[in-house]
């Protein structure tokens, strides 16, 4: 019972940063993005299910997400590393002239805020290497451990803010 109390707590938490983190960065919680991949994303980090999450595990956990993006293992993020239809695609509307504007680049969508240097291809170091916001927001004694603790009273402050944005007439 409390393992569930302490995961809902994790969901609940994860919806909100997750929500806001994307907001806040124009996403919406479309393509890929939002509240779900968050969730996912800190259960499938606590590699050792103590229901708390290190630094070391989310490191980790980004450190195997890059090795699986990098489909051609060159070290780099590129257009490349695209799935076959995606390729595909970006071919035809080359092939048609269409512009394809800076949005999308020549690695796709998602990863030009990592792209340090700017020559369009995130390195290992890039993608590892950036901030990560809502672990910061989430760790609260800046001990770089997640625990249940901090997850309840994330929770509660977004319970608060949620009530005081919806009730903004009630003082």
């Amino acid at each position: 019972m409390k393992s569930s109390l302490i995961l809902a707590g994790i969901a609940g938490t994860l919806v909100f940063a997750a929500a806001a983190d994307a907001q806040h960065r124009g996403h919406g919680g479309q393509g890929g993005h939002g509240p779900a991949r968050a969730l996912m994303m800190l259960q499938a980090a606590d590699a050792n299910g103590d229901n708390s999450v290190t630094r070391a595990e989310v490191d980790a956990l980004q450190a195997e997400m890059f090795e699986w993006m990098d489909r051609n293992g060159d070290g780099v993020l590129s257009s490349a590393d695209r799935s076959p239809m995606h390729q595909r695609l970006a071919a035809m509307h080359e092939a048609s002239g269409e512009a394809r504007g800076r949005r999308h680049g020549r690695m796709g969508r998602g990863h030009q805020d990592r792209d340090a240097n700017g020559d369009g291809e995130v390195s290992r170091e890039e993608f590892l290497g950036g901030d990560n916001p809502m672990f910061e927001r989430l760790d609260a004694n800046d001990d770089n451990v997640i625990t249940p603790d901090e997850l309840d009273a994330a929770v509660e402050s977004g319970r608060n803010r949620r009530e005081n944005r919806i009730f903004w007439w009630r003082d």
